[in-house]
C-alpha cells in the first residue's frame, strides 16, 4: 500500500529491536483500516517513517510492553472508552496530564479520579476543563496536591499557555470530546462548548513535542464514525500533528552541565527589594524555563513555563507560575 505520509504498518509481534530509534509507533485498539488510510493520504514533512500496529484492544498491554521494552514511544488510538486503568497507567510513580471537559465526562472522569487519589502520581496538569462541568471535591483535591490546571477560557486567550504543562510529563491523555460538537461531530456529549480543531492539533503538537513524554492516548472515538466524516478527518490531522512533533522533537535540558550556545539567560529585577527573576530561552526551540530556587539545598530548579511569563516580569509583577512553584518547592 502507498502512502503520501511516510506509515509503516507492521505486526504486533513485529514490534521491538527492529523498529528501534523509530520516532512513534500508533497504536490502533479501534479494529479498523480505515485510520491509517486517513493518515497515509496525508503528507509528512519530517520525512521520517512511523509505524502502525492494530494489536486489538486485547493484545494492547502485551504491545505497549514491548515498545517500552524498546524504548520506543506510542500514540495510542483508542474507541470511545480508555483503555482500562491497569493499561494505561503504570504502577510506579508517574507523571501525567489530562485534557477533558472536566468530571463528568465517562471513563475520562474517571480517569480523572484515579490520578487525584494515586500516590504514584507526582505531577499532573488538567488542561482544556470547562469549570461548569469540574466537581467541587475534585477541583479541592487537585489545588491540595499542588497539581496545575488551565480551563478553556484561559488557554483560548493563549493556547501557547498549555506547552509548558505538557513539557514534561510522561503520559498523557486526550479525549477528543474536549472539541465542540460543531467541530467534532461524533462527540457523544452534544455540547456546544469546547476546543476548536485547529486548537486540539496544537495541543496535540505540543504533546509530541514533550521532553519526557512515552504514551500518547487519544480516545472519545466512536467506532460508528465514517471515514469521510469530519471526525475522523480531524482524528487523522491530530494524529499527524502528534507524529510530526515527535519525529521532530529536541531534548533540552537548560539545567545540564557545560555550556550550550542556544540558551539565553535573561535576568529580570523585580525592583529593590524583590528578587530577581532568571529566564531561560532557548534559540533553537523557542521553549521558556525559570530558574525556582530551593531554599534548603540553595540550588536551582528548571521549570518550564512560557513566553508570556517573561513579558509579566518584565512588566514588575512576579508571574503566577513562578509564585506557585515557589510555594511547591519550599513548603511552610
Amino acid at each position: 500500500m502507498e502512502f503520501n505520509y511516510s506509515v509503516e504498518i507492521i505486526p504486533a509481534g513485529a514490534i521491538g529491536g527492529a523498529i528501534a530509534g523509530a520516532p512513534a509507533l500508533i497504536v490502533d485498539t479501534t479494529g479498523s483500516d480505515e485510520m491509517a488510510k486517513l493518515l497515509g493520504a496525508l503528507h509528512s514533512v519530517s520525512n521520517k517513517k512511523i509505524y502502525y500496529t492494530r494489536p486489538g484492544i486485547n493484545g494492547l498491554a502485551k504491545t505497549l510492553e514491548i515498545a517500552q521494552e524498546s524504548g520506543i514511544k506510542c500514540i495510542i488510538l483508542g474507541g470511545k472508552e480508555l483503555p482500562a486503568l491497569s493499561v494505561a497507567i503504570p504502577a510506579e510513580s508517574y507523571t501525567a496530564s489530562l485534557v477533558s471537559p472536566g468530571s463528568d465526562t465517562g471513563d475520562s472522569g474517571n480517569l480523572l479520579s484515579h490520578i487525584l487519589s494515586d500516590k504514584s502520581s507526582s505531577e499532573f496538569s488538567h488542561i482544556a476543563y470547562q469549570t461548569y462541568r469540574y466537581r467541587a471535591t475534585d477541583m479541592k483535591t487537585l489545588k491540595e496536591r499542588q497539581f496545575e490546571e488551565l480551563r478553556l477560557g484561559e488557554l483560548r486567550k493563549d493556547i501557547s499557555l498549555a506547552e509548558p504543562l505538557l513539557r514534561n510529563k510522561e503520559h498523557i491523555f486526550i479525549d477528543l470530546r474536549s472539541v465542540r460538537y460543531s467541530d467534532f461531530p461524533d462527540n457523544d456529549t452534544h455540547s456546544p462548548n469546547g476546543m476548536y480543531a485547529e486548537e486540539i492539533c496544537q495541543i496535540a503538537r505540543y504533546a509530541g513535542m514533550g521532553q519526557n513524554v512515552k504514551r500518547i492516548y487519544l480516545f472519545g472515538y466512536p467506532s460508528k464514525c465514517k471515514a469521510d466524516s469530519p471526525s475522523s478527518q480531524l482524528v487523522a490531522e491530530v494524529l499527524w500533528h502528534v507524529a510530526e512533533a515527535l519525529a521532530i522533537n529536541k531534548k533540552e535540558d537548560p539545567g545540564a552541565t557545560g555550556k550550550d550556545d542556544h540558551f539565553l539567560r535573561k535576568i529580570v529585577s523585580m525592583g529593590e527589594h524583590g528578587q530577581d527573576i532568571i529566564f531561560i530561552t532557548s534559540t533553537s526551540t523557542g521553549r521558556w524555563w525559570m530558574e525556582v530556587p530551593e531554599l534548603k539545598t540553595n540550588n536551582n530548579q528548571y521549570i518550564p513555563c512560557a513566553y508570556s511569563d517573561y513579558v509579566t516580569a518584565c512588566s514588575g509583577e512576579v508571574p503566577i507560575r513562578w509564585l506557585f512553584f515557589f510555594q511547591k518547592i519550599n513548603p511552610n
